[in-house]
C-alpha cells in the first residue's frame, strides 16, 4: 500500500509540474552589452532592407551567444513576415507566436530606438510594444518560423494517467492476493 501511495504522490507531482504555464521572457537584443562600443555591432542597422536588418540580427545573434553561450539559431536568409503599417501606430501588439526573433522600425529620424531586435523564443503569443521615439510603427518582421508540435490537452493526459493508474493499482491487489 505505501508503494502505491508514493506512485499516487510522483504523478500528482509530474502533472502539477506538467501543468504549470510557462511563460517567455522575451530578450531585447540591440542593446549592451551586445552592441557598440563593447563590439564592433551598431545599435541601429545602416538601412532598413531585408539584408541589412538580417545581417545586423545575426551579429546581434552572434554576441550573444558569445556572451550568454545559449546558441541560439542562426537566422534565415529571408523573414517571414514582413508587416508594413499605416502611419500614426505608437502602440503595438504583434502576434509572435511561432516565431524565433522580431525586428521592429520606428518611424522618425534615427535615435537609440528607432530600429529594436527581440528573441522571442518559448511560449509567447503575443509581444505589446510602445513606441519609444514617439513616432509611428514603420514595420516589423518576423523570422525563423519555429514548426508547430501538437500536445495532447491537460484532460486527455489525466484521463490516460487515470487509466493506467487503476491497471497499475489492480495489477498490485492481484499480485498481493496470490502471495497472501
Amino acid at each position: 500500500m505505501k508503494t502505491m501511495n508514493l506512485c499516487l504522490a510522483a504523478v500528482a507531482a509530474a502533472l502539477l509540474a506538467a501543468s504549470a504555464t510557462t511563460q517567455a521572457v522575451p530578450i531585447r537584443l540591440d542593446t549592451a552589452p551586445y552592441i557598440a562600443p563593447t563590439t564592433t555591432v551598431p545599435g541601429e542597422p545602416g538601412n532598413q532592407g531585408v539584408g541589412t536588418i538580417r545581417s545586423w540580427l545575426q551579429a546581434l545573434v552572434d554576441e550573444y551567444n558569445a556572451v550568454n553561450d545559449p546558441d541560439l539559431p542562426a537566422v534565415q536568409n529571408g523573414p517571414a513576415v514582413d508587416y508594413t503599417a499605416p502611419s500614426g501606430i505608437t502602440t503595438v501588439v504583434i502576434p509572435v507566436a511561432g516565431y524565433t526573433y522580431l525586428t521592429i522600425h520606428w518611424g522618425g529620424k534615427r535615435s537609440s530606438d528607432h530600429s529594436q531586435a527581440w528573441y522571442l523564443g518559448g511560449d509567447l503569443t503575443t509581444l505589446e510594444l510602445v513606441s519609444p521615439t514617439g513616432k509611428g510603427l514603420s514595420g516589423y518582421r518576423l523570422w525563423n518560423p519555429v514548426p508547430v508540435t501538437r500536445v495532447p490537452d491537460g484532460g486527455s493526459t489525466l484521463a490516460l494517467l487515470g487509466i493506467a493508474l487503476l491497471g497499475v493499482g489492480a495489477w498490485a491487489r492481484r499480485a498481493q492476493n496470490r502471495v497472501g
